[in-house]
Formats: structure tokens, sequence, C-alpha cells
């Protein structure tokens, strides 16, 4: 098991998230749509990804990254040419050769603002266009289409392409899983920031409320310490039980991204002095801060996220609980009527705040701290001063 950080992990690297993945099979099999709920880092997107690798019998999964669509065609472009992808195409059993023909016979010639037009054929409708591949399908074959980051695709239509657009692309969607009346395709979502915060601001919550929010949470104390012996086994670093509680009460917020980030920097540390000490603990700590790559987008998303008020208001409540760990409700309503921040976008601002990983009010409703301590002493050196 290596160390990785920032990107996807796959196969033997993978740490098992049991009960989160029996959820989601659950629900699969039940033939209903599921949205991941978690914070950025976390692991939605190496879940994912473990169910594309490993599906269960008669199960076939797509996997798609929606990040970069700007518009609502553009979205449907990397969709359809995602189903034509011969990695997708030959899961499928010999037996359903009308659908792999019909599928690797789709030829776009346009797809527009108003639908999808084929090489030969009339322009048709998303829905219709989806709908009329998906009914080639055999009833027995069933179909999990996993697609990441259609929050910020929402938010990218909202910005780029119009709401009346990112609303038909709600409306379109929840159509089609409604029409599914044999449940053989479900479909999955997750991002890093949350599609309610967002669906709300189009008043569209009426069009993903059949979604089954399944969360993915931290590691348990338990998990997070075999998680780690793991680590330690296979990268031949020898820690002690002191040091590794040491670690885990500094990161406090334990997701696999912050293990793995200051394991890493002990391991290079090792290499100068084996004998791991609280202080080489601390040192991991300091040299994990400086990978600006890891931490800088928590400071963009903010900045892309929000209105220019929005974002003002935002950053100093980051910067204010970063130096005093936390903030209180009253302090938080100040600082909106110091940047012409409205009630509603106040709190909404806090919504995705909570949502996208950046703070939490768990412990007491009226007062706000960092999730994260390591991302607390980023902020505060990078971003507050």
């Amino acid at each position: 098991m290596a160390f990785i950080t920032g990107q996807v992990v796959r196969d033997k690297n993978f740490w098992n998230r049991k009960l989160e993945l029996e959820d989601i099979w659950e629900a699969i099999k039940n033939g209903e749509h599921s949205l991941l709920v978690a914070p950025r880092r976390v692991g939605k997107t190496s879940i994912m990804y473990k169910i594309l690798d490993e599906p269960k019998d008669n199960y076939i999964a797509l996997y798609m990254d929606s990040e970069e669509d700007n518009f609502e065609h553009q979205f449907w472009a990397r969709l359809f040419n995602s189903l034509k992808k011969e990695e997708f195409t030959n899961k499928f059993k010999s037996n359903i050769t009308k659908f792999k023909a019909i599928i690797k016979a789709i030829d776009i010639k346009k797809i527009s603002l108003s639908g999808i037009e084929f090489k030969e054929t009339k322009a048709i409708n998303y829905k219709d266009a989806f709908e009329e591949l998906m009914n080639s399908l055999p009833k027995e074959q069933k179909v999990i289409i996993m697609i990441d980051e259609f929050a910020q695709t929402i938010e990218n239509i909202i910005k780029y392409d119009s709401e009346e657009n990112a609303l038909n692309l709600l409306k379109t969607h929840r159509a089609i899983r409604q029409a599914n009346q044999s449940n053989n395709i479900v479909f999955i979502y997750a991002g890093s920031i949350g599609l309610e915060s967002v669906v709300a601001k189009l008043d569209g919550m009426k069009h993903i409320n059949d979604l089954k929010p399944i969360k993915v949470s931290p590691l348990e104390i338990d998990d997070a310490h075999d998680f780690i012996s793991h680590l330690l086994t296979h990268n031949s670093i020898k820690v002690d039980k002191i040091q590794i509680d040491y670690m885990l009460d500094k990161i406090e917020w334990l997701i696999p991204f912050y293990i793995q980030l200051i394991l890493d920097e002990i391991k290079k540390l090792s290499r100068k002095n084996p004998n791991i000490t609280n202080d080489t603990v601390d040192s991991a700590i300091d040299n994990a801060l400086e990978h600006k790559n890891y931490f800088d987008n928590w400071r963009s998303k903010i900045k892309d996220a929000f209105s220019d008020e929005g974002y003002l208001f935002s950053k100093e409540v980051l910067n204010i609980i970063s130096e005093h760990k936390t903030i209180s409700k009253n302090n938080i309503a100040n600082i909106a009527d110091k940047y012409g921040v409205s009630d509603d976008e106040k709190r909404e601002t806090l919504q995705s705040l909570v949502y996208d990983g950046y703070i939490n009010n768990s412990n007491d409703i009226k007062i706000y701290r960092f999730n994260s301590p390591i991302l607390r002493m980023w902020w505060y050196k990078y971003v507050a001063n």
C-alpha cells in the first residue's frame, strides 16, 4: 500500500470503506439513485472507482467526471462520448450485441442547445436520445452511471450558460431516473461541493429529492489505527503507538488524505533519523504545509464559488477561525454586515463552507471551527497572514 495524496486511490492501495460500500450496493440493488455526501478529500471518487473496478455480478459501471463542463450541451456530449468508449462497451457480454451495435454506431454530428443531432437522423432531445439508447439494454443487464463533480457542473452552467439550462439539466436527469421503471439503470452522483446548496439557489430541490443521500465519513479511530498499521508495514517504517496517537490527535479530522500526507513526510524524515518522536511528527506537519498544490484549491474554490462580497466575507470568517480556533455566530453576523452580505447569502455561504469541509459547528451550534487543524494551520500561515 503506497502513500497516495491528492489522487484517486485504486486496487491494492484502496483502504476498504466497508460500511459505505455496503450502503451504496444496497441502494444499487434496490434500484435507488444515490448522492454521495461528504466534503472534499474524504474519498468519494476513490469509492466510485472501487465500484467501477469491482462491480458485482451482472452490473456494469461507467464513471464520468463532468467538472469541466460549463454548458448543458457539453455535459451531454461528454456522457454520450463516455458511453461510446471501448472500456465501457467491452464490459458487456456477447449476448447483447444489439446494444453494443447501437452504442458503437452513435455518430454525433452536433450537440446544441436544443438537442443532439446524429448523422443521417433528425435531431432529438437529450432525454429521448438517452432513453432510446438505454431501452436497447436487456432488462436483466444492469448499468451503474457514476457522475463525479455534478454539483460543480450545475454551478458552472449557472455561471457560464444560464440558470434555465442548469435547471433543465436537473429536470432531465430526474425525468430519466423516474422513467426507468425496470430499475436496470442506477445513477450515483458525487462532488466536492454540495449539490443541495447549489440546487437550492435555483429553487430546484424537488428535482433531486429522489436521490438517496449516502454519507462518506472520516475514519473511526480504530479504523485509522488499522489503516496506519498497513501503511507502515508496507512502507517498512517503525512508529511507536505513542507517536501514532500523537499524530492522530494533531490530525483530528481522520481522513485518509491527511493521514497519508503526514506519514509520507515522516517517511522522508526517517531516512535521516529512524527514531520517530513527537518532534518528528511536528516537523512532518510543518513540511506538509509547504505543499501548496495540496492546499491552495481550498482558497481558490471559495473565490470561484461565491460573489465578491461572499468571498470577502467567507475569507475573513476563515481568517479569524485560523487565528483564534473558533468564531461565534454573532461575530459572523457582524462580518456579514460589514461586507453587505444578506442573511440568505450568509446562510448559504456557511452551509457551503460546512459541506465543502472547511468548518463545522458540531460541538456547539453557535460556534464554528475548522474541521482540520492541518488546514487551519495552513490557512493561518499562507492566507490569513
